[in-house]
């Protein structure tokens, strides 16, 4: 069990990229529940009352900050409601240069197939479901 009654899988995946041959990679899912979802949201609306806050007594750039900032926390926070699973963790070997790396997706959310960089030698990969 993660936070919040949340829950977590371990996913096969593969790896492709054009002209080598596929690896394996593990992409680790997790399942929130709706505690955790408001929290997430919460954090985000947060942030974006607190930048509002900060901006207010600030001359002429609190027309434009104050109004971004809060809409910005609500609608980033309306997203996180929205994200029933997100990715904790995906690694593996990248097809062409062979090196084990996080692949940059944690708190994301999950979605397959995806594209991403290699970070070593940077080039295309595309992440998939295991066959």
């Amino acid at each position: 069990m993660g936070q919040f009654g949340s829950s977590r899988r371990e996913l096969p995946a593969t790896l492709r990229g054009f002209g080598a041959a596929p690896s394996r990679a593990v992409v680790i899912v997790e399942r929130l529940s709706l505690r955790a979802r408001i929290v997430r949201a919460a954090a985000v609306v947060g942030l974006g009352l607190a930048a509002a806050v900060i901006a207010l007594p600030i001359p002429v750039v609190h027309f434009v900050l104050v109004p971004g900032s809060l809409l910005a926390g609500f609608v980033l926070g309306a997203i996180r409601i929205a994200q029933r699973e997100v990715v904790r963790c995906a690694e593996g070997p990248c097809p062409f240069c062979g090196t084990l790396q996080r692949l940059g997706l944690a708190g994301r959310t999950f979605r397959l197939p995806r594209r991403i960089h290699c970070s070593t030698c940077g080039r295309e990969l595309d992440l998939e479901p295991a066959a």
